[in-house]
């Protein structure tokens, strides 16, 4: 019996001495590192871009007429600044503002915002580092276009108005105009089906 407990006290003897050194042992391991990203990122307006053809396209409403004019400005490489000069009813100016990638990241072209104040925006679209929209001058029954007069009744055309003035010659040989007035109006909506008679 007493051979047993000096063995068993041995193997605790061992077992606590194996667990000292096995925690003498024990170490820990840190890693240190640093990421760098060394790609750039500049993404704007192509600021040279200000005139020509294919940047600024001008439409005038009227045939005969004088032709509207456009510029771009850049305060910015982020920032476009357009204005639109109308010189009547119906005038429209095309602009083609180019978007430049000079940094070392791909960048992806999303949908445009555009703010306008005065005229209709339409055709806002952004494809292949372009951004395109047109500037037009609504047609109006309440304001007379300034140019663009000729003596022969035009073809009426959907979202247009016509307008007429008349022109008084005197014989001191001077002239003058009257007041002009818009003589047709909209398209109207399609109206209901008409009952036949029998």
């Amino acid at each position: 019996m007493n051979n047993k407990n000096i063995l068993i006290g041995g193997l605790i003897a061992i077992v606590c001495v194996m667990g000292i050194a096995y925690a003498a042992f024990s170490t820990q391991l840190n890693i240190n590192g640093t990421a760098n990203v060394t790609s750039t990122w500049s993404v704007g307006f192509d600021t040279t871009k200000t005139s020509g053809t294919g940047v600024i396209t001008p439409t005038a409403g009227l045939s005969g007429a004088t032709t509207p004019t456009g510029t771009i400005a850049f305060p910015n490489s982020q920032t476009a600044t357009i204005t639109a000069n109308f010189k009547q009813p119906g005038d429209k100016v095309v602009f083609t503002i180019t978007i430049k990638n000079t940094g070392t990241l791909k960048a992806k072209l999303a949908a445009p915002t555009l703010t306008m104040t005065g005229g209709t925006v339409s055709g806002l679209t952004a494809t292949k580092g372009n951004i395109r929209f047109t500037v037009s001058n609504p047609a109006s029954t309440s304001v007379a276009p300034t140019t663009g007069w000729q003596t022969t009744a035009p073809t009426w055309i959907n979202g247009r108005y016509i307008w007429s003035r008349t022109k008084v010659s005197y014989s001191d040989n001077t002239t003058t105009y009257t007041k002009a007035v818009c003589i047709t109006g909209g398209k109207g909506s399609t109206g209901d089906s008409g009952v036949g008679v029998s």
